[in-house]
């Protein structure tokens, strides 16, 4: 749930800042949900495979472990967020679209 709240604010400022420089707003909105997804996942696989506990086997062992250590959930966010923050380098790097009166 937390995601999508993040996701919403977002995805509504890289939509702003997409229009100001002259480019999609939905493409890069998109690639936004796509790179915080997969920083997500990254961040879930080092934490649980290197830094938690390497024996997990089945998704039960998974779900427990996960139970007892709810701070993944948080941390996973913040790996998440860097996701965002990459788009946002990437556009604010790009110079701004020229209005013509």
């Amino acid at each position: 749930m937390p995601e999508i709240i993040i996701l919403f604010f977002a995805c509504r400022y890289i939509g702003k800042l997409a229009l100001r420089k002259g480019v999609s707003p939905i493409k890069w909105k998109l690639i936004t949900i796509l790179l915080f997804l997969i920083f997500e996942m990254i961040g879930m696989n080092i934490y649980m495979y290197n830094l938690g506990n390497p024996k997990l086997e089945t998704l039960q062992q998974s779900i427990e472990f996960l139970k007892d250590h709810s701070a993944v959930v948080f941390i996973n966010l913040f790996i998440g967020f860097g996701g965002f923050l990459l788009v946002r380098f990437y556009l604010e790097r790009k110079e701004d679209k020229v209005e013509e009166v």
